[in-house]
């Protein structure tokens, strides 16, 4: 009797918590809907600091844009040194 009084009020704590954890479809669809606009949001951040970067590429003169390309290939690979002394 202990054990079949037990059982039925699992299943009867299990049904109501999966009856008052459902969202109404308002809400579901505002959820969606946010989510939409941060990766939106995301993605023109991102975008924007790309053509950022481009512009600024493009202002340097020819011999500044070769120093930068040099520099970055130099940092690369350092980093690229450095994390794999770090995993060590």
């Amino acid at each position: 009797m202990k054990g079949f009084k037990y059982i039925i009020t699992i299943a009867f704590l299990t049904i109501s918590f999966s009856v008052f954890s459902q969202e109404t479809k308002m809400i579901k669809n505002r959820r969606k809907a946010l989510a939409k606009q941060d990766v939106e949001k995301k993605k023109a951040k991102e975008d924007a600091v790309e053509e950022g970067k481009e512009r600024h590429l493009n202002i340097q003169s020819k011999a500044v844009r070769k120093r930068m390309k040099k520099n970055a290939k130099r940092n690369k690979k350092m980093h690229k040194k450095k994390s794999k002394a770090r995993k060590r």
